[in-house]
């Protein structure tokens, strides 16, 4: 089976990829990395516009998320024999697989160079860009997308902030076919995430990671055998988020949760790995 990967180089994505990677190396056609920050801006746009309607807390928790990142991709490029267990990029580097990067996921020369790779399955994970049908009509056997999140509610960005900030029970790791519109589809898997007591924004998108971590591999396992079962959204109780707000930050904290601790970054630097449910 050819795959196609649509993704960005950030812990987050990594967490779910890097089993499937393994198990799939050889089949891996092309990688389209999303270069794409806040609507398209450059960084420091990026970082003025965050600040201004997001607020100081939620840009620094951003920044020390792909600073830190960064620098853990840095230091296993130049020391080999410390484990990658952050960066895909890296990871795509050291086994020879075709990548590209893009600000526009749905330009031509990109929807052409998907073409020429003429796949059977693509497999989003963390893309922050819309997938047009152009894309979407291209692979074989179709297009499926990981989304931390109980669809239909919480579509769109960082829904595991949302939820903190919603004083929800749990969150969810969702693999669900890919239509043009944003975050709908058949959903083909989707497990819970317990919310715990003083969790934090990092802890529950990584538990939900994780969780993912463990489907993706069976899910493309049945898709490929044919065996795959999904059943439809139901689109009237869809919600959808976009970029946490200042009052959403707030009220996160005033329900007892957190954007990150210091122990966070801990366990997903030295790879423990947390508690999903």
């Amino acid at each position: 089976m050819k795959i196609v990967i649509l993704t960005n180089d950030n812990f987050f994505s990594f967490s779910v990829l890097k089993n499937f990677l393994e198990r799939r190396r050889e089949e891996i056609e092309l990688v389209v990395f999303s270069t794409a920050l806040i609507g398209k801006r450059r960084a420091w746009g990026s970082i003025k516009w965050s600040l201004k309607n997001t607020g100081f807390r939620h840009t620094v928790f951003k920044l020390m998320v792909y600073g830190i990142f960064r620098m853990m991709r840095i230091i296993c490029k130049f020391f080999p024999f410390i484990r990658n267990h952050y960066s895909s990029r890296l990871w795509f580097e050291r086994n020879g697989i075709n990548r590209i990067d893009t600000y526009d996921i749905n330009s031509p020369e990109i929807t052409e160079q998907i073409r020429r790779a003429n796949p059977d399955l693509v497999v989003s994970v963390s893309m922050n860009q819309v997938v047009k049908k152009e894309i979407l009509q291209i692979p074989s056997i179709g297009s499926i997308n990981v989304h931390c999140a109980p669809l239909p509610r919480y579509g769109g960005m960082s829904p595991y902030i949302w939820a903190l900030a919603n004083n929800e029970d749990y969150s969810a790791a969702t693999i669900h076919y890919m239509e043009e519109g944003l975050d709908e589809g058949d959903i083909i898997v989707q497990e819970k995430v317990d919310v715990v007591k003083g969790d934090s924004a990092f802890s529950l998108f990584y538990r939900c990671c994780l969780q993912a971590k463990s489907l993706l591999p069976k899910v493309v396992d049945e898709i490929e055998a044919g065996t795959v079962t999904c059943y439809e959204q139901d689109l009237f109780k869809k919600t959808y988020f976009s970029w946490p707000t200042k009052e959403c930050v707030k009220q996160l904290h005033e329900n007892g949760y957190s954007l990150a601790k210091v122990m966070d970054f801990v366990q997903a630097i030295f790879k423990q790995e947390v508690r999903i449910k």
